[in-house]
């Protein structure tokens, strides 16, 4: 099945970056600025773009600060096809600097919607570095 897997490092420490992915003021920073997410595991997030056109849900799976964090999508209506697809953001201090190692597994196939999720990620996890590091990212 096929995967996205993307290695990030940000001048911030982990405790900031796991902030920044685990709660709803830390999300609208950067990735979208319609959400919700019950910060806790078994909890439900919901993240919707473009005026909840586009809305995906999702179970959290794990939360160990400031390492990991894992979600199970659960329904979306997203590009490439989403539900039941797994997103992990793995977090490691080096010099300074956090090491974000990201994943979204498994996806049905490897098409058109699946590249809309893969350049949608490189850009939402460049906004994640530039709130982290500016104060600004750019949610939509």
């Amino acid at each position: 099945m096929p995967g996205i897997t993307r290695v990030t490092r940000v001048k911030a420490t982990p405790e900031r970056v796991f902030e920044a992915i685990t709660t709803a003021q830390g999300i609208s920073k950067w990735w979208t600025r319609d959400v919700q997410l019950d910060s806790a595991v078994g909890g439900v997030g919901e993240f919707a773009f473009f005026e909840r056109k586009v809305v995906t849900k999702v179970r959290i799976d794990a939360l160990q600060p400031p390492r990991r964090v894992a979600w199970t999508t659960l329904e979306s209506n997203a590009p490439g096809g989403w539900r039941g697809t797994t997103i992990m953001f793995d977090l490691r201090a080096d010099g300074g600097e956090t090491v974000i190692s990201f994943a979204h597994r498994g996806f049905k196939e490897a098409n058109e919607g699946f590249e809309r999720v893969t350049s949608g990620w490189a850009y939402y996890l460049e906004s994640l570095k530039q709130f982290l590091e500016t104060g600004q990212g750019t949610p939509r």
